[in-house]
């Protein structure tokens, strides 16, 4: 194998020819290539190398030679909160690149690609407000002894990032392990790799060190299982459940530090002062946003059953008339799955509900357009809590209604689930909903709103995650703690 260090990367979004370890861009001659599909249009619309196991060696060996000794390491958490700004503004400058990639590459709807593009930012600016607050000595007093406390970086990282969020969910890694001083190895999923590329622009540009920040786009069959390599320090993970299993097992071999952030099957609980057409309105956001491909959507609609038939004809008549069809277009609500695997994997709990008993209320196929992997915003009814389509973590437009007689069963409802990533509450009354809040068992609970904030402490309960991702508490993780221990004064 040869490989070559390049000056810049090919120009256009969707076709390069190089990727960045370890803060160059390389190319070499023993990569595959990695097609770029729009979900829209079906069409190969690029290509980038797949990153291997030297790729993955490369950068390995790179970010603990950067731990060991890098000018990184030399500077002040507000120095590095500084080349933060730089950071932000760049996303800020390629909101362009990074809505077309959205729209293209992962099949995401125009109308929600700015929120997207802006998030990215958002974390790096708030990370160089974090850095304002840090210090990396401490004198602390206690047990009748005066000792220093170190603050120092926990060790190369290694963050694992999901195909449906491909930007923010790096960033939200990338930003507290570079302030904490951590050179990070970015494992990019395969099948939206093209924001990958723009994030590493950004960083270099901004003047990131070389050594303390690959990107590695690749199946694991091509990275191999980069998880159990014992030169990281910390993984962070978000994904499925199955998949954060696999990472907590290789992880386990060297008790390397782990924060999974994985699947959800989320209920919203719908209260009995909300006038059901308004509700109705409430839901898609939180149910259908990305078409279903997100980690905290609201899969699980409980209304009440004193006002069952409103609630279900509210749902009903607001998603079928939901626009689906091109993710450029500005109005269209339901844009593509992400590929046509994934569409068959949505498919297969759809049948599976039918199979079980449960109606298809409105939905439950694929429209009728010319081309992409669509399924249509689908409400099931007359479920019971075990059946798949309830239990099972879809990640499609495809949602349940249930209807509750008392606010203590729709909790319980709520809660009968082996996942606790999220959970929603949407009601008139503030009070009622914060007085609610704690008896859900999820990582984040939201108030006529939907998702997490990424800018302070988010994770899941149960089998959706392991830590907190978010807010200067992740960065204060990636920090150990040294303690330098004073002699004690003897009496004499």
């Amino acid at each position: 194998m040869t490989q070559n260090i390049i000056v810049s990367p090919k120009a256009d979004l969707f076709s390069r020819e190089s990727l960045y370890i370890a803060g160059q861009w390389t190319t070499s001659d023993a990569r595959r290539s990695i097609d770029i599909v729009n979900p829209y249009t079906e069409q190969v619309i690029g290509t980038v190398p797949e990153a291997n196991e030297a790729d993955a060696d490369s950068a390995i060996d790179a970010a603990v030679k950067a731990h060991r000794s890098n000018p990184w390491q030399t500077m002040s958490f507000a120095e590095r909160g500084e080349v933060f700004a730089r950071i932000a503004e760049g996303f800020r400058a390629r909101n362009t690149d990074i809505e077309a990639a959205y729209i293209q590459d992962f099949g995401g709807v125009r109308a929600f690609a700015s929120y997207m593009a802006n998030q990215a930012a958002m974390i790096f600016s708030e990370h160089q407000r974090f850095a304002e607050q840090l210090t990396a000595r401490e004198w602390r007093e206690g047990g009748g002894e005066r000792n220093l406390y170190l603050r120092e970086p926990l060790g190369p990282v290694l963050a694992i990032v999901p195909w449906n969020a491909p930007l923010v969910l790096a960033a939200v890694k990338v930003a507290p392990a570079l302030l904490a001083g951590c050179p990070v190895v970015v494992k990019s999923a395969p099948e939206d790799p093209a924001v990958s590329f723009i994030f590493a622009e950004v960083l270099h540009d901004a003047g990131v060190p070389e050594g303390m920040i690959s990107f590695l786009p690749g199946r694991r069959e091509s990275l191999g299982d980069i998880a159990s390599r014992r030169e990281f320090a910390h993984i962070a993970f978000t994904g499925s459940t199955a998949s954060g299993r696999k990472i907590m097992h290789s992880a386990a071999e060297n008790i390397t530090d782990v924060t999974l952030e994985l699947g959800g099957k989320s209920a919203a609980i719908f209260l009995d002062d909300l006038d059901p057409s308004e509700g109705a309105k409430l839901a898609v956001a939180g149910s259908l946003a990305q078409s279903g491909q997100v980690c905290t959507t609201y899969s699980r609609l409980l209304v009440p059953e004193s006002r069952a038939k409103e609630w279900i004809d509210a749902l009903t008549s607001t998603f079928a008339a939901l626009p689906v069809g091109d993710p450029d277009d500005p109005n269209t609500v339901i844009g593509p799955l992400i590929s046509a695997d994934h569409r068959a994997t949505v498919e297969t709990y759809i049948e599976s509900a039918r199979a079980d008993g449960a109606t298809i209320l409105t939905g439950g196929k694929r429209p009728d357009l010319p081309h992409g992997y669509f399924v249509e915003p689908t409400l099931i009814s007359d479920v019971t809590s075990d059946m798949r389509i309830v239990r099972e973590e879809v990640f499609g437009p495809v949602i349940t209604v249930q209807t509750y007689a008392t606010v203590d069963e729709a909790v319980d409802m709520a809660n009968d689930s082996d996942f606790g990533l999220a959970a929603g509450i949407f009601t008139a009354n503030t009070d009622a909903a914060l007085a609610l809040a704690p008896r859900l068992e999820a990582g984040n609970v939201a108030i006529n709103n939907f998702g997490a904030c990424l800018a302070t402490p988010f994770g899941g309960y149960k089998q959706s995650g392991l830590g907190r991702e978010g807010g200067i508490e992740n960065v204060l993780h990636l920090l150990a703690v040294k303690q330098v221990r004073m002699p004690m004064t003897l009496p004499v």
